[in-house]
């Protein structure tokens, strides 16, 4: 089965995705939400706030493959000469896919963009001071963000800006919690759970509300490309599940969504972009 690459355990259950599933259900995720096309739009109006230098030394933790940031540096093109940005991600194949991507960016900012294999923690040292670093759906697999978030603000220059984007307690965040009692990876940091931990901290930020939308319509009939979707969503490998347990979760994305007049089915799910200050 294409979501369960991995060997089954007569001693625990394995609910982790496998990185195949991962992939398609991320790739589902793009096609059916607009948080992507919602986050470049915040990402282009604010651009001039985010980055008040001239030649802006970027940081992207957790790039993946790339999917906001190459949107983001052509949005910094309008504005800058010059830039230098550097990703970071622990994924191999995520990295492969960025480096097949920057083929869509101009010869000059090909050249500025450097790749790094690595994980981000709470001890990292990059050695490097940054002007912006950027944190776009990446503390949801952290237990806890502080220790990363502090970091990050020592790798900023003076007068640089953390960039923190996480999903609200709204959308996908609500329907995971009705299900706590049969799903075991439920890690979800909210945009709502940072801000009350950065007030804790004393450290300064601003917030600013980013509304995206989530069609679940395909969900109105269990396919293959329904179950990667879902088991995506609650980050566990739903095919595991029996199909009564399956359908249930189906029918729980639909209760929750709202019809609209052409029939669809929407959530709404609210994301936040949470910017820090360097010391």
């Amino acid at each position: 089965m294409l979501i369960q690459e991995k060997q089954q355990s007569n001693i625990a259950q394995d609910y982790s995705l496998s990185e195949t599933a991962y992939s398609f259900g991320y790739s589902l995720r793009l096609k059916y939400a607009s948080f992507m096309q919602d986050t470049t739009n915040w990402l282009a109006n604010n651009c001039s706030e985010l980055l008040s230098v001239d030649t802006p030394k970027i940081l992207s933790l957790g790039c993946g493959r790339g999917i906001f940031d190459i949107e983001f540096i052509k949005i910094i093109q309008q504005y800058k000469t010059d830039l230098y940005f550097t990703g970071l991600d622990f994924s191999a194949t995520d990295l492969d896919r960025f480096r097949e991507n920057i083929s869509n960016l101009d010869s000059k900012a090909q050249s500025a963009v450097t790749l790094k294999y690595k994980k981000f923690e709470q001890s990292t040292d990059l050695g490097e001071r940054y002007d912006l670093v950027t944190m776009i759906h990446f503390l949801h697999s952290f237990d806890d963000v502080i220790p990363v978030i502090k970091n990050a603000l020592k790798h900023l220059s003076p007068g640089g800006k953390l960039l923190i984007i996480q999903s609200s307690e709204q959308g996908i965040f609500e329907l995971k919690n009705k299900f706590l009692d049969i799903l075991p990876n439920q890690k979800f940091q909210s945009s709502d759970r940072v801000k009350t931990l950065l007030q804790a901290e004393n450290i300064k930020y601003s917030a600013d509300m980013i509304d995206t939308c989530f069609d679940v319509s395909i969900m109105q009939a269990m396919s293959l490309d329904t179950l990667l979707l879902m088991s995506f969503c609650f980050t566990n490998d739903l095919s595991i599940l029996d199909t009564k347990q399956q359908d249930k979760i189906r029918k729980a994305f639909l209760c929750y969504a709202k019809v609209q007049k052409d029939g669809s089915h929407i959530i709404y799910e609210p994301m936040e972009a949470i910017i820090c200050y360097a010391e």
